[in-house]
């Protein structure tokens, strides 16, 4: 500084970009116009400026399929950090806009569609449920091979007739009583048996999710009429706690769906026709399996 010359110091105090970083600068101001210019000139410059701040975001992750890959890139060196679902995650996300962008949530598993969310748009405090969508999903081809060989699935003898329809998650049963008694299905004795070997309890539509758990009723099918039921494994039925609903899986799951052509599943149905149990066994071969890419 010349001397001579007065001059004034100026503590100037200012909030620095998203972290809200409090910094301070001392002008040396000289009463001349040309130095005022200058000082607004360099406060200018330094307020548009941003700290490369850091803000602390704690959050939950619920992910369907719950065996799904949660990867978190965050903190000033945009570390990588592996979760599984449910998760409870801190995470430190840049507040520069560089930095920002690149602090991610990721979801994924083979098959399924890859969610990314920035965490500059996750709240602190929030839950998240993510429910991937999948990627490709598999055509299946089915032949009842017993107790008698039908491409169509159906089923006829002298008590009954019946029909199976396979959907993702369930099948449908069209089930016809062709005597002039009552035919009675017994359902809490019924079972799917899938492809590895595994029995499951049987429920149809008629039994409300939260009542899976309790005995099957019997069924009652008046004479030459008939009744359809989606039929589901109650294994397959479970409670989406963060969300209070039921949901249902899929009757095969993507990561081995590839590998079911030429196995088997089997449903075991007996019925009570005048006080005589009959035990019907339907044992389905799937014949193909064909993977489909789900576009959008």
């Amino acid at each position: 500084m010349q001397e001579g010359t007065r001059y004034v110091i100026i503590p100037l105090w200012y909030r620095a970009g998203e972290c809200g970083c409090l910094r301070s600068i001392i002008v040396f101001a000289r009463e001349e116009k040309i130095m005022k210019r200058f000082i607004v000139a360099a406060l200018v410059a330094v307020l548009a400026s941003a700290c490369s701040g850091i803000a602390t975001k704690n959050f939950k992750v619920f992910v369907e399929p719950p065996d799904s890959v949660i990867t978190v890139v965050s903190g000033a060196e945009l570390k990588e950090l592996k979760y599984r679902s449910p998760a409870t995650i801190t995470a430190a996300v840049p507040t520069d806009a560089a930095g920002s962008s690149k602090a991610v949530l990721t979801v994924s598993r083979e098959n399924y569609k890859t969610q990314i969310i920035p965490l500059r748009d996750i709240k602190d405090g929030q839950t998240l449920n993510i429910k991937l969508e999948p990627g490709i999903r598999y055509r299946f081809s089915y032949r009842l091979i017993s107790p008698v060989v039908s491409d169509t699935l159906q089923f006829r003898d002298s008590t009954i007739a019946v029909s199976f329809m396979f959907g993702d998650r369930s099948f449908q049963l069209r089930f016809e009583n062709l005597t002039a008694r009552n035919v009675k299905i017994l359902w809490e004795r019924s079972e799917y048996t899938d492809t590895n070997g595994q029995s499951h309890r049987l429920m149809h539509s008629g039994i409300r999710f939260q009542d899976r758990n309790n005995p099957i009723p019997d069924q009652i099918v008046q004479p030459r009429s008939s009744l359809q039921e989606a039929v589901i494994p109650i294994s397959k039925v479970y409670f989406v706690q963060e969300k209070k609903i039921y949901s249902v899986r899929p009757l095969f799951e993507l990561n081995t769906a590839a590998g079911l052509k030429g196995k088997a599943i089997n449903l075991f149905i007996p019925v009570e026709v005048n006080r005589a149990i009959i035990p019907y066994n339907f044992k389905i071969q799937i014949t193909d399996s064909v993977k489909e890419a789900i576009e959008g």
